[in-house]
């Protein structure tokens, strides 16, 4: 072959298969958040006193670090949170709030578990919020609780969100850290209800008196 010759499909001889007209979806073998439910026990956790971003009724000076399930002597509303939900996370915190009276005078307490450390969370939430805060530092207690993996980030599947961050998550537990309500919502298309979480709450408070 002289110099002058043409190399254009010189590689041509490696094309030994011909190319697929539809590639494999990278999440199909990879392991998929899979929330826990109700009649599940909902897993323990040590709360470190610097882990606290607002203490008001069950973790007001705080000094030392406290398990989970001592916080549940009443029913506990337990509610995964992050800034990075943009407009669903405000909705989210507000519905909390309004409902709040409600959830406390029907014997409950809330617990919110933010994905983000003290700075962060009060630089988008300055105003005091009736409920007490935690940072759930590397999303800890969201991987346990089955909302939030590495091998399925939240954004590969939800537009507008580009954190590695856990899906939005309520679940109300009793003082055996047994679930009696679940809400995950793994592709941002619901809302919570906070009148259904009221109505279980009653429903078990009325079975233990």
């Amino acid at each position: 072959m002289s110099l002058s010759t043409s190399t254009l499909h010189r590689f041509a001889d490696f094309l030994t298969s011909p190319i697929p007209e539809n590639f494999p979806s990278p999440r199909r073998n990879r392991e998929q958040i899979n929330p826990i439910r109700s009649g599940s026990f909902f897993p323990d956790l040590l709360i470190e006193a610097t882990r606290v971003i607002r203490g008001t009724h069950l973790l007001k000076g705080l000094k030392q670090g406290v398990e989970l399930h001592r916080l549940a002597s009443q029913p506990l509303v337990v509610v995964f949170y992050s800034l990075h939900w943009n407009g669903y996370a405000d909705r989210l915190l507000q519905l909390l709030k309004d409902s709040y009276p409600a959830i406390e005078a029907a014997g409950a307490h809330v617990l919110v578990l933010s994905s983000e450390e003290q700075e962060a969370f009060l630089a988008v939430n300055p105003d005091p919020l009736p409920f007490d805060i935690v940072w759930d530092e590397e999303n800890r207690l969201a991987k346990k609780a089955g909302i939030y993996l590495e091998s399925d980030p939240v954004w590969g599947r939800v537009s507008g969100i580009d954190a590695d961050v856990p899906v939005p998550a309520v679940y109300l537990v009793t003082p055996s850290l047994q679930i009696t309500y679940d809400f995950a919502d793994i592709f941002f298309q619901q809302e919570f209800q906070p009148e259904v979480l009221l109505s279980h709450i009653e429903k078990k408070l009325a079975i233990s008196a």
